[in-house]
């Protein structure tokens, strides 16, 4: 009954924000999604809480004083005082019991341990977070400002609207867009999401690659121009867009023009830092102002960031407080003392001289630095390198570091690429560093820096002559055209354009010794490297525009550690023999055909390539590449003895095979992968044509591949698998791999109906991927994957149900399911889109995510019901959620954009109704 109390609680409101405009003032609008917020957080933690007596008072409590307020006597008893603003003051009433419920939930969910629950993240009582990377105090108010605006105003306003949001800084306004842009009633809102970024030296056309590959779902085609893709695709969906960070009209003016108006309540937030800027984008919107945190959120920040879930020693309160007000409201000034404290030990007398220090931002951040180890200060200052609000690739970070000689390894357990990331993981602690996105392992996978915090790394990074940002100091091309060569006279490391390196006069060339390029369009690099005759690092960004250059003058550079570029006819000559420090070779081209003399190349730590021709067979007396730590992707390798004693301590390796010349040739001897011990992380591509297998044939017979009989590395913890179709029963030589953590499942990697586990396998597997199956039936039980952390499934149309079993895995914490197959009937189901179910099961929380095709209704029944339609409808998996699971909510996309609203559901049915 507590279940029906906040459903029918919900649906009230939701009848008030339709049909009650009468009394929908602001005060009163936000009033009832406060309260709406707070019935859907309890209605997810339900099963999680057991005085569900308690959670169903109070929603019932809560019904009948709305309904009295708003259906009852109340109105016609106001006489003259107006009615709204008793009203605003009873709801707020309303939302704070509630909230006092949720905060009786959330405690009692974190005494118990579950940290996962909607209710720990999503209550307004303590610190809204969109990620456990995120410390965030004191935006409640701002979240459901900002929120209601989207969720309520958009209902009732149909056009596009921009909403601005303001602020120093600092302050907050990117970590208020990620919370909102996250949020899954606002993704259940918005059936498009896209985020960009802009720099001060923007490009309309990076723009819009940025945009286009942070839309799920969406792709570049080379027959249509991006930004007309981006408007003709945003024009049939429903979109919330985040722009951020942009710094003048001028930039929005270009912008926009990627926008349209559709007419059906898109949004668009924008954070800048420039008011005149927010009024100038702003459509008949108000703008939202970002206010400094208080001194009770600013303490609460810190105590949060130094000491976690730990108590704090309450004779450091009083000098805590008072650093923490020092900072002046400001989050990331509180979060960088905050990242100072952490590593000191905590005695009043070290706090004290933190707290004598001036608490300017500019202050605060050089303090910051001044308490780096010094083996962290260089790692730090050269991210100056990498333009602004540029995402990071870890690995290139990581290997740059290694190549400049910053990495020094501690002891001999660790490698340097593992020293590399955890020097990473110290200045993420100290807010020096951002996360942008992480690995399923929890491993950084990519980074930034704030836009403030650069500034000092750039002038700081140059004083210090790590490295030089010749864009950041001559803005212009011009400015650079007269000062690049005399600029660079007393600096070794340089970051500048293809533009830069194309011009004539380097006199001091000959003492640069790492070039950081940013490619340019028109720019190529012909006789531009050779003058740089000391050169050690040559990285060129990875962008869209590759930048080639001439192999008879890179390869001349013999001091090169690390080279990082596109190259002309993927062809690498012999000439790289001459290269024998180097350690890291990365191409960004398919294809790419190697000499012999590639394993002469004794430092050689890192070799990729979007892919490498058949690498040739070592003869001769070369010795094994002893370093050599990762390489990617080899096509159709041949694992013989003598190949893997060359590359005895590879740690990542990737292969792809032609399917057609693996049928005919029995050499590629996959068993001797058996022989790399160090062997971590392993990817087989099958490449090859599987349209005319059947799923129902026989595997040997039409083109499967047997696993029978390989064995693979033991110490082998991720292993990616495409285009195989192997037997189901072969996985069982997977499952039973002792540390195997992750498991990818790609392009029919497997063939069959039905895949049965058993008992003792996959013990450590955390991350199930099956992207692409035949699979139909899938029996397992629950203790046969013990720690699984994420299942996801893609492309799996056939599949009946997901396991019952596999809800009682305590483990699980996500599920997710997409189908992009459009316009399609399967198994007489009408297929449904589906996305942020949220599923509690019968042991914890998971969040289920389930993207599918869009609800096909044919002429007929459009025709029968061209306004309202009741009827029922069978998910396209035949439900895969049985009795394990408990769906909450349910958002679909009809056809022609209709909105379809759940009404009740019931053994995998739902009831729904279709509103034009």
């Amino acid at each position: 009954m507590s279940y029906e109390a906040l459903d029918n609680l919900k649906q009230t409101l939701d009848l008030i924000l339709e049909y009650r405009d009468d009394l929908l003032t602001h005060s009163v609008k936000q009033e009832i999604l406060s309260i709406r917020i707070q019935a859907a957080v309890l209605q997810l933690n339900l099963k999680l809480y057991p005085n569900k007596e308690k959670i169903r008072e109070a929603a019932n409590t809560a019904y009948e004083i709305i309904e009295y307020f708003f259906f009852g006597e109340y109105l016609s008893d106001c006489g003259s005082t107006e009615p709204t603003i008793i009203l605003a003051n009873k709801l707020r009433e309303v939302a704070q019991r509630l909230e006092s419920t949720v905060g009786d939930v959330v405690d009692y969910i974190k005494g118990k341990g579950v940290t996962d629950s909607p209710a720990v993240s999503s209550s307004s009582r303590s610190a809204i977070t969109s990620s456990k990377d995120d410390f965030v105090v004191g935006v409640d108010k701002d979240v459901k400002v900002i929120k209601d605006r989207l969720l309520v105003e958009s209902s009732r306003d149909s056009r596009l609207r921009v909403l601005p949001i303001v602020g120093r800084g600092g302050i907050g306004k990117t970590t208020l867009a990620k919370i909102v842009y996250n949020d899954a009633l606002v993704r259940q809102e918005f059936s498009i999401c896209g985020w960009v970024t802009i720099s001060q030296d923007y490009n309309i056309g990076t723009i819009a690659l940025h945009l286009l590959a942070s839309i799920k779902g969406m792709s570049a085609d080379r027959n249509i121009p991006i930004d007309s893709l981006i408007r003709e695709y945003l024009h049939n969906n429903k979109y919330l867009i985040i722009v951020d960070d942009i710094c003048s009209k001028k930039a929005w003016d270009e912008v926009k023009m990627l926008f349209p108006e559709n007419d059906n309540g898109s949004r668009i937030i924008v954070t800048t830092r420039l008011q005149d800027v927010a009024a100038y984008v702003r459509y008949s919107t108000s703008i939202h102002m970002m206010r400094l945190l208080d001194a009770h959120d600013s303490w609460s920040l810190l105590k949060q960031k130094v000491f976690g879930d730990e108590d704090f020693p309450i004779e450091l309160e009083d000098i805590g407080t008072k650093i923490a007000k020092g900072c002046g409201g400001l989050p990331l000034a509180i979060l960088l003392v905050a990242g100072i404290l952490s590593k000191i030990l905590k005695t009043r007398n070290l706090w004290k001289k933190i707290a004598a220090n001036d608490t300017q931002l500019e202050t605060i951040i050089c303090l910051s630095y001044n308490h780096l180890p010094n083996h962290l200060k260089p790692c730090f200052l050269y991210i100056a390198g990498f333009p602004e609000d540029q995402e990071i690739r870890v690995t290139e970070l990581v290997n740059l570091w290694i190549s400049e000689g910053f990495v020094t390894s501690s002891s001999g357990s660790k490698s340097l690429e593992e020293e590399a990331e955890d020097y990473l993981e110290d200045l993420v602690e100290r807010s020096l560093v951002l996360i942008t996105n992480r690995k399923f392992d929890g491993k950084i996978k990519s980074c930034s820096v704030h836009d403030i915090v650069r500034e000092f790394c750039v002038r700081q990074a140059a004083k210090e002559k790590v490295i030089l940002s010749i864009i950041d100091y001559l803005p212009t091309p011009i400015l650079r055209k007269h000062f690049v060569p005399h600029l660079i006279k007393d600096h070794h490391s340089i970051s500048a354009s293809s533009y830069d390196l194309h011009l004539k006069d380097y006199m001091h060339s000959s003492h640069v010794r790492t070039i950081i390029c940013i490619p340019e369009k028109g720019y190529r690099s012909e006789g531009v490297v050779e003058k740089f005759s000391a050169l050690r690092v040559l990285h060129v960004l990875r962008r869209n525009n590759h930048w080639d250059w001439q192999p008879g003058h890179v390869f001349d550079l013999v001091h090169l550690t690390y080279l990082a570029s596109n190259i002309p006819n993927s062809i690498v000559p012999s000439a790289i023999s001459k290269l024998q420090n180097l350690q890291t070779l990365i191409i960004y081209r398919s294809e790419v055909r190697l000499p012999m003399e590639i394993w002469r190349l004794r430092q050689l730590r890192h070799l990729i390539a979007f892919s490498f021709q058949p690498l040739p067979y070592p003869e001769g007396e070369n010795n094994p590449l002893d370093n050599l730590q990762e390489l990617s992707l080899a096509t159709d390798l041949v694992c013989s003895k003598r190949m893997v004693e060359m590359i005895p301590h590879i740690k990542k390796l990737g292969i792809c095979y032609s399917k057609e010349k693996f049928d005919l040739d029995a050499r590629y001897c996959l068993n001797n992968l058996k022989y790399l011990c160090w062997l971590e992380k392993l990817k087989l591509e099958m490449h090859g044509d599987f349209s005319c297998i059947e799923p129902e044939s026989d595997m040997r017979a039409d083109g499967g591949f047997s696993f029978r009989g390989l064995n693979f590395p033991l110490q082998l913890r991720r292993l990616t698998l495409s285009g195989w179709m192997l037997s189901w029963s072969d996985v069982t030589i997977i499952g039973s791999l002792p540390n195997l953590q992750v498991l990818k499942l790609r392009n029919y990697a497997c063939k069959g109906q039905h895949w049965e586990t058993i008992e003792g396998e996959f013990r450590e597997l955390r991350y199930l991927l099956i992207d692409g199956s035949y699979l139909v039936e899938w029996t397992t039980e629950s203790s046969h994957f013990p720690k699984l952390e994420c299942l996801m499934l893609r492309e799996c149309r056939g599949l009946h149900e997901i396991p019952s079993n596999i809800g009682d895995i305590p483990t699980l914490k996500l599920i997710e399911v997409r189908d992009k197959l459009h316009q399609q009937k399967m198994y007489n189901y009408n297929p449904l889109m589906l996305k942020f179910l949220p599923v509690i099961s019968k042991n914890h929380v998971c969040q289920v995510t389930i993207e599918s095709t869009a609800l096909n209704l044919d002429a007929h029944d459009q025709a029968a019901a061209p306004e309202t339609l009741m009827t029922y409808i069978v998910i396209p998996f035949a439900w895969p959620f049985v009795s394990s699971f408990y769906p909450t909510s349910v958002s679909v996309s009809g056809p022609e954009n209709k909105r379809l609203e759940t009404t009740s559901m019931w053994k995998g049915r739902f009831r729904l109704a279709i509103s034009p």
